[in-house]
């Protein structure tokens, strides 16, 4: 009953509700996460989970063996940890959480630098949705994610990192960069996004959160662009962006950190829109190893 792949088992159906959902999320076979289960509740003797509710309900057997799970958990954890400080940075590794915007723009200069200064310290970086960088904190499958506020403050502690103000970015050929002379202005020029009125614009999928920052803009301003793309990422968005296809929003750091063969142009908003505050986040009773305490001075 001390098998670690039961419990994180257990823990993951918790949180989940189905057998189903944390069989993907698990990357299991749901046959065989039953099969998981059912050996729990034999060794028991009791069942764990009530199958006739949906979504799933831990009986009092099985709220007994969730917070021991949960213990389990964190003293795994913590034994990791404890190990990765003694050996001085020495040998260990970092699991980081991360979006593909904040890898390509963020995450690889401080990794190369980190590296050179740690070569026997293994990173390696997760890359997913927001949801799904939540879930992997909570489950342990990272030291850390870089998350922005705000998040739950009985699951989650974490460390600020930065303040990112949203710019909009159009392609180089634009009417409104050409007034420029396509040259990037220092500092980057102001425009209203009422400006975008009808202009061909790529959005972001109603799951990224810049999305919402999207609809306030149109909603403050009466602004209805013409949308002809829902790109998964601002990654993806920026570099059609830069390819003509059209405008889209951005982060500071996209601004100022990406790196393209073809370079958008950049523009402050007039309009006010709250800074998304960037942070290394990690499950409430869990702590940072050294190795991870170190390499988020990097990122700062």
């Amino acid at each position: 009953m001390i098998d670690e792949n039961e419990w994180r088992n257990v823990l993951q159906i918790a949180q989940d509700g189905t057998f189903s959902q944390a069989a993907k999320h698990r990357f299991i076979s749901q046959p065989a996460l039953s099969q998981c289960i059912k050996k729990i509740e034999s060794e028991l003797g009791m069942q764990i989970f009530d199958r006739s509710k949906t979504p799933l309900q831990l009986t009092e057997a099985g709220r007994i063996y969730l917070e021991a799970a949960k213990q389990l958990q964190g003293i795994h954890q913590a034994i990791l940890q404890k190990v990765d400080d003694l050996s001085e940075l020495r040998t260990g590794q970092i699991r980081i959480g991360s979006s593909r915007t904040r890898s390509f723009c963020m995450l690889s200069n401080a990794m190369v630098a980190f590296h050179q200064r740690y070569p026997n310290i293994q990173l390696s970086v997760v890359e997913g949705s927001t949801a799904r960088l939540k879930e992997r904190v909570l489950n342990g499958d990272v030291d850390f994610a870089l998350l922005y506020e705000p998040l739950d403050v009985n699951l989650y502690q974490w460390v600020s990192l930065m303040d990112e103000p949203v710019f909009l970015a159009v392609p180089r050929k634009h009417r409104f960069a050409l007034e420029f002379g396509g040259l990037q202005p220092i500092p980057d020029p102001r425009i209203s996004f009422s400006q975008m009125e009808g202009e061909p614009f790529i959005s972001l999928k109603p799951s990224r959160c810049m999305s919402s920052v999207y609809s306030d803009l149109c909603l403050r301003t009466g602004t209805c662009p013409k949308i002809i793309f829902e790109a998964d990422s601002i990654l993806g968005a920026v570099e059609l962006c830069a390819k003509g296809m059209g405008a889209t929003l951005v982060t500071e750091m996209v601004a100022n950190h990406g790196i393209w063969k073809e370079q958008p142009f950049f523009f402050e908003l007039e309009e006010p829109t709250e800074c998304r505050h960037l942070v290394a986040a990690y499950g409430q009773g869990q702590s940072l190893s050294r190795a991870a305490r170190v390499f988020l001075e990097f990122l700062h």
